[in-house]
């Protein structure tokens, strides 16, 4: 896999207010989540990893142990749209680190269907997505509001902005996620909580390198060059997930102190053409 480093992004300094602070990343054993969760260890937060797989979060907390910081960090298992794995997961975060302060949704039910899904894939991506999102905001934010203020960041989608085939199910739920941050950003503004989002473009995770591998056969260089996957974005590449949880970083951090209710497009132009 290719590095933010190869594709000449550099980073010289941590971003401020992040050091020290409790955070709770859901979908944090793989993918963006996974990126998240070892750019917070680097920036000094202490870090809750949710996810519903066991395997993947207890290898990701025992990789993270051996870094510098890594044993501030916790594994919790659970599914996001189960209200009582909600409310444990942030106990467990209260419990290990003494609260929680930042909050990240990664967590997705990648259901993509179109008008035939049926109701039960229609309640699990909706579960997932959008209640589950829902529901560790609403958990979280009391102990966000007893520190005296705190941040979340939800991860939509480009899915969420532009028409794609076959898709109804899972774009209209990155969408409801922008919808759900502007308005969570409103509610919880007197509490000093910030809400805000970003989309993502095309990220190349191990899962979507799966994928593409058993739809087109594609490795990463080829799907970089190919007009219907890298060339879709202005800088004619796939990103890598460091590169999403740097956005997210920063949307945590004291640096972005007064954004609030903002969804930041991480899609190399994709969606500006």
């Amino acid at each position: 896999m290719s590095s933010a480093a190869e594709h000449g992004i550099r980073r010289d300094q941590h971003v401020k207010g992040l050091r020290g602070r409790p955070a709770l990343v859901t979908g944090g054993a793989q993918g963006i989540g996974r990126a998240v969760a070892e750019r917070l260890v680097e920036e000094g937060a202490r870090v809750m990893i949710m996810d519903t797989n066991e395997e993947f979060g207890k290898s990701a907390v025992a990789e993270l142990a051996r870094r510098p910081g890594g044993e501030h960090v916790g594994f919790v298992h659970g599914d996001i749209s189960e209200e009582s794995d909600v409310v444990a997961a942030v106990e467990a975060t209260r419990t290990a680190f003494g609260g929680v302060e930042l909050l990240v949704n990664c967590a997705a039910a990648f259901i993509t269907r179109g008008i035939e899904a049926t109701v039960e894939e229609w309640r699990r991506v909706t579960d997932v997505n959008i209640m589950g999102h829902a529901l560790m905001v609403k958990h979280s934010a009391p102990l966000m509001e007893a520190a005296g203020g705190g941040s979340v960041v939800n991860v939509s989608s480009i899915s969420a902005h532009i028409a794609q085939p076959r898709s109804v199910t899972y774009s209209a739920t990155k969408a409801a996620i922008i919808g759900m941050t502007r308005c969570m950003a409103t509610d919880l503004a007197g509490a000093g909580i910030r809400v805000n989002a970003v989309s993502p473009g095309t990220v190349w995770s191990d899962n979507l390198a799966r994928r593409y591998k058993e739809k087109y056969g594609v490795s990463r260089e080829e799907a970089d060059a190919r007009p219907d996957i890298g060339g879709r974005h202005m800088l004619h590449r796939t990103a890598d997930p460091e590169e999403i949880a740097s956005a997210v970083a920063f949307l945590l951090s004291s640096e972005a102190g007064f954004i609030t209710g903002e969804n930041l497009m991480v899609d190399a132009g994709l969606t500006v053409t």
